[in-house]
């Protein structure tokens, strides 16, 4: 494994990158040409992991803090994924008030806003894919491999099935 500074590691068939504390993410900042406008809390992890499928991004939005505009895509779904905190979120016309553990997909067209409306930061991510792009399912393309050493077991016998 070699590692590419301090929070990105790539290996053979793997690339990783420590984004840190929730806290941190604040230290984020885009600016153009990457974004329209700069943009603080918000960190693109494409290029650091490498993914040709997929845009991800780690998101940080502080108390009282709103998106500046409204916005929909041409090709993209997106998923947006609260990790903790409280906001907002408009989805065409309707609005959902958002916590820790939801979700929601959208498609290219919705046009899209939200905002912290809470005394507290509000962390997420964002997964932005292309629509209709995925042909199977994880478990329809998944293969198990009984053979492949599992590093931290030492003796097999001793196997905990997941979710047990």
């Amino acid at each position: 494994m070699s590692q590419v500074g301090e929070e990105v590691l790539h290996g053979e068939g793997y690339d990783c990158f420590a984004a840190g504390p929730l806290e941190s993410w604040t230290r984020f900042r885009l600016s153009p040409p990457e974004t329209p406008m700069a943009a603080r809390g918000k960190y693109f992890l494409r290029k650091y992991l490498n993914s040709d499928g997929l845009e991800m991004s780690v998101n940080a939005l502080p108390a009282g803090g709103e998106m500046p505009f409204v916005h929909c895509h041409k090709e993209n779904d997106e998923i947006y994924f609260v990790i903790q905190g409280r906001g907002q979120f408009q989805a065409g016309t309707e609005v959902f008030d958002v916590s820790e553990g939801f979700f929601i997909r959208l498609s290219p067209e919705v046009p899209r806003v939200w905002r912290n409306n809470s005394e507290e930061p509000l962390y997420y991510l964002v997964i932005q894919y292309r629509a209709d792009s995925c042909v199977t399912g994880t478990i329809q393309d998944g293969q198990i491999l009984n053979d492949y050493p599992i590093a931290w077991k030492a003796d097999p016998e001793h196997d905990v099935p997941h979710g047990s």
